[in-house]
């Protein structure tokens, strides 16, 4: 309409004009190019605006006149240049050297126009058509390239498009068919892979068709170019005469697919020139870099959705209970065992605050929030009144900084702390319910002591009385340690300690030890220690050597390294790997060579806590029978070791 305006308000009236072109307006967009009523009722209007405005400029010029002069001929420029930038509303409008090479277009036609009717030599009407090329070839090259780009980035502002929303590849049909008629092409093949599978769809004049990728179409990839290239008429399908390949390429470089523009016309071979060659050869590269960008933003939204999917089934199986709070502090994350733990269902949970869903409380009893962090023991207690406790680790705040959200991990604890209850409870009962029998064996003992005068059995009174001392410190020591409080230790005397005399002691307590006991100390040795628990260890590490190695002897020596006087117990017995020998001194460890006999794994641990009380350690190496030698450990008091020197003569077997 710009384009014929000129000449239009040479030969006629503005208002004659301006009706007609309103009229034919509404008519092609109605009829022919079958837009919506609306629509085409808005074009006409606006169309008819920018005529009339095109006729107040023209009719204040002198208009219309089949013989204009040079100012007429620049008030039709002008006229020209308002009506093409009023009815394209593109971006062609704001760039003012297109719109001036197309008004002088259309001058220049209605100028030989004029010409031709005056002076009625055809050659002017042939020049005529010069111009009115020029304008249809630069008008189908800024339509090609604007309608090509803009169904591109409508394909690209469709959110998640495999991934998301699953769509088939049924969906890319309507698109390839638009992008065929845009690019005026008979056949257009579109080659991509999607989430979905390899797809090759075909949209042609007489319908569009979705083919198989293993189809034999006839025709052969050329080696990717950079570029859209002409293909050579031998490597094409039956029946085309022309072919242009296009590559789409990922803004990585990636290889996204490819489009294969088609043509079964004579002037085929001119036409993919044409599509090739310069501002629509560019068109036509952006437009497969455009596709190539879809193509990429698909497969990153589906490896998205993808790890999503995997990472909220992981979560959603898993054992432990997960939530996670948004920076707003509302739930996004509340897996089943979530779910479980505090009986309330995920889609109640979700977008609500952690007070509404339940509250947390220290040992204390003081609130704790989840917005600020915790981490430890808590009780959890449910709006139903229903508490227990739990474990719970939460993110730190370099970790929300990092994912915007704030995780925290649940593990009910309730069943292990009344289990613990449980423990304290038998313990603190054995406790009791043996103390009186043992009170009453050391009445006893001591009765008899008063009348027996025969040193044997004085011996063996003395023995159960020091087994009866020991048991009350062994069940009052097993309270402690094995109690509430795991960091709990028991307390030890700090005094000087004969060792000769307390082995002595020690072994009467063990007749069966005895008997199969070399010992090797000198006349004496006093180290600074407890002797209640210093013969507590020595009867768990005899015990030990008797159970574990049930035949051969048993040495015991006493001798002095440094400021330390040590007790090595050897046995003949099968030993302890050197990588399980400080496992065996954690308390329930029981070595897979020794899960067939009796026993709970505490002995050796409850020795070393008692040497620790002590000031002293435990350790175990290799023996020189080829068992297991337990040394233990204790400061010596000040002047003291072996009578006479450390000399083996000055010592006693």
């Amino acid at each position: 309409m710009a384009f014929a305006a000129p000449l239009g308000f040479c030969l006629a009236e503005g208002t004659v004009v301006v009706l007609v072109g309103a009229g034919m307006v509404l008519l092609g967009k109605a009829l022919v190019l079958r837009r919506a009523p609306r629509q085409s009722v808005l074009d006409a209007i606006d169309t008819m605006l920018a005529l009339l405005i095109a006729d107040i400029m023209v009719s204040s010029a002198g208009l219309p006149s089949v013989d204009p002069t040079t100012a007429q001929i620049g008030v039709l420029a002008v006229a020209a240049m308002a009506i093409d930038a009023i009815i394209s509303r593109s971006v062609r409008a704001a760039l003012i050297g297109e719109g001036l090479a197309r008004a002088g277009f259309a001058v220049a036609f209605a100028i030989l126009v004029l010409e031709a009717l005056q002076s009625g030599q055809l050659i002017w009407g042939l020049l005529a058509l010069i111009p009115g090329s020029a304008h249809y070839l630069d008008t189908r090259v800024l339509l090609t390239r604007e309608s090509a780009l803009s169904t591109a980035q409508q394909l690209l502002r469709l959110p998640n498009l495999i991934a998301v929303q699953r769509t088939t590849v049924a969906d890319l049909v309507p698109f390839v068919d638009d992008l065929r008629r845009i690019l005026g092409s008979d056949v257009l093949w579109m080659h991509t892979t999607l989430p979905s599978g390899t797809v090759l769809v075909e949209a042609s004049a007489h319908g569009t068709v979705q083919c198989r990728p293993d189809d034999d179409l006839g025709f052969t990839r050329p080696s990717r170019p950079e570029r859209p290239q002409i293909l050579k008429r031998e490597t094409l399908p039956p029946g085309w005469r022309a072919a242009v390949y296009v590559p789409l390429s990922a803004p990585d470089g990636r290889d996204a697919g490819y489009l294969l523009l088609g043509w079964t016309r004579r002037t085929g071979p001119y036409l993919a020139r044409w599509m090739v060659a310069g501002v629509l050869g560019g068109a036509m590269t952006s437009t497969g870099r455009a596709l190539g960008a879809f193509w990429a933003n698909v497969w990153a939204a589906h490896d998205l959705e993808s790890e999503r999917s995997r990472l909220s089934a992981a979560i959603d199986h898993s054992d432990v209970a997960i939530l996670a709070l948004e920076p707003s502090g509302r739930v996004v994350v509340w897996n089943a065992a979530m779910a479980g733990l505090t009986g309330t269902p995920t889609a109640d949970a979700l977008q609500r605050r952690p007070e509404e869903l339940f509250t947390l409380t220290d040992e204390d009893g003081s609130m704790l929030d989840l917005v600020n962090g915790v981490n430890g023991s808590a009780r959890l207690t449910m709006p139903t009144g229903r508490s227990l406790w739990v474990e719970i680790s939460s993110s730190t705040p370099d970790d929300v900084r990092a994912s915007g959200l704030r995780t925290a991990v649940f593990v009910d604890k309730s069943a292990i702390r009344q289990l613990e209850y449980m423990r304290h409870l038998l313990l603190a009962s054995v406790h009791h319910e043996l103390h009186g029998p043992l009170t009453s064996i050391s009445g006893h003992a001591q009765l008899l002591g008063t009348v027996v005068s025969d040193e044997a059995e004085a011996a063996s009174l003395t023995a159960i009385t020091d087994a009866v001392e020991i048991m009350h410190h062994v069940i009052a020591d097993l309270v402690l340690i094995l109690g509430e409080d795991p960091s709990a230790r028991p307390a030890a005397a700090r005094e000087p300690v004969d060792l000769p005399s307390l082995l002595r002691r020690t072994l009467q307590i063990l007749p069966s030890v005895a008997a199969r006991t070399t010992t090797v100390t000198p006349a004496k040795m006093i180290v600074h220690g407890d002797p209640v628990r210093l013969r507590q260890c020595l009867l768990l590490v005899l015990g030990n050597a008797e159970k574990y190695a049930p035949d051969g002897k048993i040495t015991v020596t006493l001798h002095r390294e440094g400021d330390h006087g040590v007790i090595s117990i050897a046995d003949e017995g099968p030993g302890i790997p050197e990588d399980e020998r400080r496992l065996v001194l954690k308390p329930y460890y029981r070595s897979a060579a020794t899960q067939d006999l009796p026993g709970s794994g505490m002995g050796l641990h409850i020795a070393e806590v008692m040497m620790a009380v002590m000031g002293g350690e435990i350790q175990l190496v290799d023996a020189p029978s080829g068992g297991l030698q337990v040394d233990l450990r204790l400061p010596l008091a000040t002047g003291d070791g072996c009578r006479g020197g450390d000399h083996p003569e000055d010592c006693r077997t």
